[in-house]
């Protein structure tokens, strides 16, 4: 699972940048884009105010079966 790549699609769905994913969430611009680039780790926290901002919920399924 890659959340920082859903996040990025989100945004372009929503036609955002991240810069404005920053101010809808409550954090710095700076701070947004280096999750977005792996350089921060994402936390629940985060995790919930990015997906409040971007009215996204998060769900835990099993994983398919491969074979």
């Amino acid at each position: 699972m890659n959340f920082g790549k859903t996040v990025r699609h989100a945004l372009i769905d929503r036609g955002m940048n991240p810069s404005d994913l920053a101010r809808e969430a409550g954090y710095s611009p700076m701070y947004v884009h280096n999750l977005l680039n792996g350089n921060r780790r994402w936390n629940i926290e985060t995790m919930e105010r990015i997906c409040n901002a971007l009215d996204l919920e998060i769900r835990v399924v099993p994983k398919k079966k491969s074979g």
